[in-house]
């Protein structure tokens, strides 16, 4: 098997290839569910609110809760792989697969989601759709994302 060079910048002090930077806007587009949360729980008086706004059906909360799981313990085994933790190095080519999966569902979830309005156009299901299919598309084909996640 051939292996890539990549310039010097994309390599860690330890010689560890880093992850392309669309990478982390990848995760945080993944956990969007999670993030929402933290700014629901923060702003107690319209906490309620936002998230009925977001997700008036509240298994469709839960659902963007339990997708959102994979792309955070993804990113938390990332920090522990730049620290040379022995299981975070042995696991991180299993999270290339997490990503994989945790895109795969959201996009069946939009769709599912879609479904259920009969297919009417709303603009941030449009532009989730969007990002949702864009990032797939990027996790299937981008060489530097699948050789981040190889030892």
């Amino acid at each position: 098997m051939k292996t890539r060079l990549y310039a010097l910048q994309h390599y860690t002090e330890a010689g560890d290839l880093k992850s392309p930077p669309i990478f982390l806007y990848l995760l945080l587009f993944l956990s969007r569910t999670w993030m929402l949360l933290i700014i629901s729980l923060a702003s107690q008086q319209t906490g309620d609110k936002l998230l009925m706004l977001f997700y008036p059906e509240k298994i469709h909360f839960y659902t963007g809760l339990i997708i959102g799981l994979l792309p955070i313990i993804v990113f938390l085994i990332s920090g522990r792989r730049h620290a040379q933790k022995p299981w975070a190095i042995k696991s991180w080519p299993i999270c290339y697969y997490l990503i994989v999966v945790s895109l795969l569902a959201d996009l069946v979830l939009q769709l599912y989601y879609l479904n259920l309005e009969h297919f009417q156009y709303s603009l941030s299901a449009s532009i989730q759709l969007v990002v949702v299919s864009w990032a797939c598309i990027y996790a299937f084909k981008s060489k530097h994302l699948k050789d981040s996640f190889k030892n």
